[in-house]
């Protein structure tokens, strides 16, 4: 039925016995990525050819398949390929996501612990809210929010948070291309009341609903600032109602205030310039 698909090849054995299926191209691909290094930065395709074993027309196949993805750059008037912006956007969203989850990864700790609640990082990647950090050890309600999961940009306490502190044109156009939707009956979405609530949220440093994505379950969330006072992501906790009520709103607000700040303080923020 149709074309063919990509070819995989037999199941390979790894350290733990268990069989590690492989696609022979993407395999390929990885080797030709591979060569590149200190002191290789620039390849032909007959290098690429001769060091990867590849015939000639297969390696061309896969490096102007990499090239059209931004994986691989060509010159031609050296006629050589090297490596492309789109792993430097790749690599510094890893960076910047190691960076974040290190500074963040006490604090989130600490809430976990002190709290019992689930804690959890976020930053708006591609126009989504992406999930980058959780911590939900000890708390008594599990939320589907793995990392790496994208979520709508509004979406939770972490998403209004980030919202709220963004270039209001860039807010603008992310509430147009993705409009809020229902998600349990308390979840807003009339424009002008988020609209309202992002003001309160700046004016207030954080942000708390209540049921509007798990009915029974509180969500607060604070901003992450960087070393130039950019919100650079949201830090947020999730507990139930009568948690909530046996911590006290102020005790809970507090903590994460707290976290959030020194999270800020770890990237940078309020550090003197000059």
């Amino acid at each position: 039925m149709g074309g063919k698909g990509p070819k995989a090849t037999r199941p390979q054995k790894g350290s733990s016995g268990q069989e590690r299926p492989t696609i022979k191209v993407l395999e390929k691909a990885i080797r030709i990525l591979e060569l590149f290094s200190p002191g290789k930065e620039r390849l032909s395709l007959d290098q690429i050819s001769l060091e990867t074993g590849l015939p000639k027309p297969t390696a061309f196949r896969i490096v102007k398949t990499l090239e059209r993805a931004g994986f691989l750059a060509y010159d031609p008037e050296v006629s050589s390929y090297s490596l492309g912006l789109k792993l430097l956007e790749l690599g510094g969203l890893v960076y910047e996501s190691l960076s974040l989850r290190k500074a963040a990864s006490p604090e989130m700790n600490r809430l976990s612990e002190r709290l019992k609640a689930t804690v959890l990082l976020g930053i708006i990647r591609e126009d989504h809210l992406l999930y980058i950090d959780k911590r939900e050890t000890h708390s008594l309600i599990k939320v589907s929010s793995y990392m790496g999961l994208k979520r709508p940009p509004h979406y939770g306490m972490l998403g209004t948070v980030l919202l709220a502190f963004m270039d209001p044109e860039e807010r603008a156009r992310l509430l147009k291309a993705y409009p809020p939707q229902k998600i349990t009956t308390a979840s807003p979405i009339d424009q002008e009341e988020i609209l309202s609530r992002l003001n309160k949220v700046r004016e207030l440093g954080y942000f708390m609903e209540r049921g509007e994505v798990i009915e029974g379950v509180v969500g607060i969330g604070a901003p992450v600032r960087d070393f130039s006072g950019d919100v650079v992501a949201a830090l947020g906790v999730a507990l139930m109602e009568f948690q909530l009520r046996e911590l006290g709103e102020e005790q809970v607000i507090g903590e994460l205030l707290i976290s959030a700040n020194e999270v800020s303080k770890a990237l940078g923020y309020g550090l003197k310039k000059g």
